[in-house]
């Protein structure tokens, strides 16, 4: 599997057919809603190409480090205690 992280605003870019997400409910946002990621296997999707081809965003990542991401405290649920 791999992760992509993306700033909210270009959600709208996502082609939910070609990710394993199934639309934009279905997303899991920083704290502060500005950023969420999209997952998917094997090579790119178009969709994935065409965010990293223009603008910003982070990854893709491997499992592995992508979980360091998301323990870190801007993705991490605050009213959580513990990991």
């Amino acid at each position: 599997m791999k992760y992509l992280i993306i700033p909210a605003s270009r959600v709208p870019e996502v082609r939910f057919g070609q990710v394993k997400e199934t639309g934009p409910a279905y997303l899991r946002y920083n704290n502060d809603n500005s950023k969420t990621f999209i997952k998917w296997e094997g090579d790119n999707p178009d969709c994935v190409n065409d965010i990293v081809g223009v603008g910003t965003c982070w990854g893709p990542y491997e499992y592995d480090d992508f979980i360091e991401v998301l323990r870190t405290d801007e993705w991490r649920d605050a009213s959580s205690p513990g990991d």
